[in-house]
Formats: structure tokens, C-alpha cells, sequence
């Protein structure tokens, strides 16, 4: 992984727990000693990745996994901030232990490392198996009985030569040519509207006769007296009407007269009128009245109009 760094490169190193401060020091220097002044190398930890502070596309080379033992899992999360903080066209060199068959040690398998990779922005994704001595202690400290499932696989790949999240709007090869249809035209009028195969003659169409739509029944003036009360002492009648409130209805179910209470009011100013009456008043719509005066339609209101 190191002889890959060229000089003036911006590299940036990624180490995980449990590594020794000496052998991350002893790294940064021989990477430092490639890139000489003109370039720069950065460390960071692999769990303050995500929460570090590195502007996106500044780094050529990231290098992770690179000290010894190789025993980090790469989350996406992390895959994608490397994506991020890379350059386009930037490398991504990494080292990871995985296993032939998943067996629940928290290990993948390669296929999976590659899947994970091309679904974080990576492309041009090869994997080389590595021989390691330290097989052994990465299997012990991943809880693996059987190191001997356990491999070591050194992977490049390469960022896209655009920006994350960049977009170009390219035609559709399947949509439609506009097709230039002359217009026809009136003078300088255009005509916009035309109803070509659709256009119909004027007889062709039927109007309503508004005149039909009313009977003779409808023209003739109501009776007044089918304008009065249905039921009351004024009515005329002897049927009480439904939802009566004049008594009448007691009246009939008793066989007696009964005798009509005087009106009054819960909150003593429904008598003035509509405007000082709640919405729940049972005197609502009707006029104004005195109090305890009984209420009744008057000649005129039960007049049809002339």
C-alpha cells in the first residue's frame, strides 16, 4: 500500500483502535518522506470519520487498514465518507479480514466487501488476497475458532470522476422529435382553436328550451291559506304537525284542551330579536316580540306576494 503514494500527494490515513502510537508515528513518517513538502498526510481515527471536519474532494490517496493487524470491519457509513473527502479520480487502498462463508463472527465474506464498496461511490474495485502471519491474532481477537476460514484481502478502487451528488441532464434516446405543423392562418389571426375532424354544424346540435323545464303547475300563485300554520288555534286545522310546539299536539293525545304557558326566556332578551339570540335559541329566525306575548304569523306574512 505504501509504494503506491507518489509525491505531492494528499493522503490521508485511517487507523483503528488498538493500534500503537509508535507504528502510527513510524507510518506517518515514511508516508511523509513519499509525498515530500508539497504533499501532506492526515490521520484520523476510524470512528471520528464520520465526525471530523475534512472538506469534501481534498484527499488524492486514503489508506486504511494499512498498519498491522488488519482487524477493522469497514461500516458503510465510513466507506462513504472516504467517498466524500476523496477527490474525483481519487484511490482508495484498503485491507480487511473476511471469511469464506458468513458465521456470524461479524466478518463478510469478499463479495460482500466488493458489493459494499460499489454501493458507497467506488468503482474499478479489485480485490488480491494478501498472506498474512498475523492470521492467527486477527482470528483470536474476532472470536474465530477456525482461523482457517479467515483471509486477508487488499482492495483498490477508485472514485468517479465527478463530484458526490452531481447530476447532468441528458436527453432520452425513446423521446419524442417536436414535429413543426404549420399553422394556418386568417389574415394575421392564427387559428388556435380548431375542432378539424370534430367540428360540427350548429343543427346538428340540440338546445335545451328552458321554457319546457317549468310545468303549469309551477306558474300559477299558491293558495294563501295553504301558506298558514298546519296546526295552531289560528290554523283551522285539527292535526298537529311534527316537532309541534304550540301544544296542539298534547291537546289531541289527551282528548282536552291545554292551556297554552306563558313564553319565556333563560337568558331574558330572546324577545328583542335575532341579534340577541344564542345559536341554540328556540326563537331563532323568528321576529321580535314582548316578552310573554304569544307568537304568531301576521296577515301580511301570510299573504303571498302580489
Amino acid at each position: 500500500m505504501e509504494n503506491s503514494i507518489q509525491e505531492g500527494q494528499h493522503v490521508l490515513l485511517v487507523w483503528g483502535q488498538g493500534k500503537s502510537p509508535e507504528h502510527i508515528k513510524e507510518l506517518v513518517e515514511r508516508l511523509s518522506s513519499k509525498v515530500t513538502g508539497k504533499g501532506k498526510v492526515q490521520v484520523e481515527n476510524e470512528e471520528r470519520l464520520t465526525l471530523s471536519a475534512h472538506r469534501p474532494s481534498s484527499f488524492d490517496v486514503a489508506l486504511v487498514g494499512a498498519l498491522d493487524p488488519p482487524t477493522q470491519t469497514h461500516t458503510f457509513e465510513v466507506l462513504a465518507e472516504l467517498a466524500k473527502v476523496l477527490k474525483p479520480k481519487g484511490r482508495l487502498l484498503l485491507r480487511e479480514p473476511v471469511v469464506e462463508t458468513e458465521n456470524g463472527s461479524g466478518l463478510r465474506t469478499a463479495n460482500k466487501l466488493k458489493s459494499a464498496l460499489k454501493l458507497s461511490g467506488f468503482i474499478n474495485v479489485e480485490l488480491t488476497e494478501v498472506p498474512h502471519p498475523s492470521t492467527p491474532d486477527i482470528a483470536r481477537s474476532r472470536n474465530l475458532t477456525d482461523h482457517a476460514q479467515l483471509r486477508v484481502v487488499e482492495t483498490s478502487c477508485s472514485k468517479p470522476d465527478f463530484e458526490v451528488g452531481s447530476s447532468a441532464a441528458l436527453p432520452l434516446s425513446f423521446s419524442l422529435k417536436p414535429t413543426a405543423e404549420p399553422v394556418q392562418k386568417s389574415g394575421d389571426v392564427a387559428k388556435v382553436w380548431t375542432l378539424s375532424a370534430f367540428d360540427m354544424a350548429d343543427d346538428d346540435v340540440d338546445i335545451i328550451d328552458s321554457d319546457t323545464l317549468l310545468e303549469e303547475e309551477d306558474l300559477k300563485k299558491p293558495d294563501p291559506s295553504s301558506l298558514r300554520a298546519e296546526c295552531g288555534p289560528n290554523s283551522g286545522r285539527r292535526k298537529a304537525c311534527k316537532n309541534c310546539s304550540c301544544g296542539l299536539a298534547e291537546e289531541l293525545a289527551e282528548g282536552k284542551e291545554v292551556k297554552t304557558k306563558p313564553v319565556t326566556s333563560s337568558c331574558g332578551s330572546c324577545y328583542l330579536g335575532d341579534a340577541f339570540r344564542c345559536a341554540s335559541c328556540p326563537y331563532l329566525g323568528m321576529p321580535a316580540f314582548k316578552p310573554g306575548e304569544k307568537i304568531a304569523l301576521s296577515s301580511r306574512q301570510l299573504n303571498a306576494d302580489a
